[in-house]
């Protein structure tokens, strides 16, 4: 029998006596660290590239995150992503304070920011404390984007301005305030009665000097909306004529002295205006919603068709969704959305009395009592889970984490992914 050559063959040793073993022992150390030695500009060169690169992401990375490198962001990523500021031990958590209005509980860079009777507080996902700050307001009311946060006190004449860490700004109006608004670029807005006119809006730049003002000799405006870049502004108002109610929407250019456009609705009070990121506006009304194209100039209606609104909800980046019930008592509620486009793009059917509902990344939350469901934009339920019966608002952050309102505390429901 043949023996197999393949790969496995086997192949004869050479002699013992051939072979040369080398041990370090017998060599001198100097002679040992001579073996291979790294040259020098090797070296230098490695560490210039190393360099080179660093420097090069770093630019890409400056150049593609501008406009968030402002003195606070870096303050804060400094504070509370690489020292570990503030971690928290998680929620629920007891507000400070003894109420909240559900107006008052938002989320500021998703992060859940709430005002109460007697503070303004930031937390970050772990519930520990960005910040904490009294106040003396009777009736605060916060308006929140990503950057900043204004808070105002209704029917009194004063204000604050917060960034995520802390206030900083405190002011006062000459008249009791009706409304404020701050946009991403930390220009505000203050709506007031006016001295010798109905209501007065007034325009600060970020250091808080005077921009722009407007007097409403015909209206009682009481809402106001900035657009994204500070310099626009869309508010609601309110008069009488022949007995009847008479709403109206102002789109304002801070660059004219007349107003840009006005819209006058007959017997529907607006609840809510808002400016959306594309730089057309959506309004809330009674009986029916508004949307604007101030492009040009053009309005839209949707009415409600006898249905009652219970809740809803603006997002700048997508638009508005209604909660619209066949009930007076808002039992049965239908979903109905309205993109920052004007257009209609889902409604479906809930069977649920709906409190409150929120929208992110092609999910929808919807708070019913005891319950939070979660739906994609066909209306198919995603998940479902119990939550305290005192819960009142639900804010998204992404399309799995919602922040919840209750009557004394604050909670976090994290959905299946």
């Amino acid at each position: 029998m043949k023996k197999n050559k393949g790969r496995y063959q086997h192949t004869k040793p050479n002699s013992a006596k051939n072979r040369r073993y080398v041990s370090y022992e017998d060599v001198p150390l100097r002679e040992i660290n001579d073996i291979e030695p790294t040259p020098n500009n090797l070296t230098k060169k490695f560490f210039k590239v190393f360099i080179i690169l660093f420097i090069s992401v770093v630019a890409v990375l400056a150049l593609v995150n501008i406009d968030y490198l402002t003195p606070e962001n870096i303050s804060h990523w400094f504070q509370y992503d690489l020292l570990g500021k503030t971690e928290g031990n998680g929620y629920p958590v007891r507000f400070i304070g003894t109420s909240i209005n559900k107006e008052n509980f938002s989320l500021m860079d998703g992060c859940p920011i709430y005002c109460s009777d007697t503070s303004v507080v930031v937390l970050n996902s772990n519930a520990g404390e960005i910040q904490n700050n009294q106040h003396l307001f009777a009736n605060p009311v916060l308006r929140a984007n990503s950057n900043y946060s204004i808070i105002y006190n209704s029917d009194a004449t004063g204000y604050k301005i917060l960034n995520r860490d802390s206030i900083i700004y405190s002011g006062s109006s000459k008249k009791k305030l009706f409304s404020a608004d701050i946009s991403s670029n930390g220009t505000y807005a203050v709506l007031s009665y006016g001295e010798d006119y109905l209501s007065q809006l007034e325009v600060y730049k970020y250091d808080n000097t005077k921009k722009y003002a407007y007097s409403f000799a015909d209206y009682y405006v009481s809402n106001v909306s900035l657009n994204n870049d500070g310099t626009r502004a869309a508010l609601s108002g309110v008069s009488a004529n022949n007995g009847g109610l008479v709403s109206v929407i102002y789109v304002l250019d801070f660059g004219q002295e007349s107003y840009l456009q006005k819209y006058e609705v007959e017997d529907s009070y607006i609840y809510d205006v808002r400016y959306m990121s594309n730089g057309n506006i959506l309004a809330v009304g009674e009986q029916a919603s508004y949307f604007i194209d101030v492009e040009n100039g053009r309005k839209s209606d949707f009415s409600y068709q006898s249905k009652t609104l219970t809740t809803y909800t603006m997002k700048k980046d997508y638009g508005l969704i209604l909660s619209l019930s066949k009930n007076p008592d808002g039992r049965d509620c239908d979903i109905y959305s309205i993109n920052k486009d004007g257009n209609h793009e889902f409604d479906f059917n809930t069977n649920s009395k709906i409190l409150s509902l929120d929208y992110k990344n092609d999910s929808l939350a919807v708070l019913s009592p005891s319950e939070i469901d979660l739906f994609d934009t066909k209306g198919n339920k995603l998940s479902t889970t119990s939550v305290s019966s005192d819960a009142r608002k639900i804010c998204m952050q992404d399309e799995h984490t919602i922040y919840i309102l209750g009557k004394s505390e604050i909670s976090k429901y994290v959905a299946d992914q």
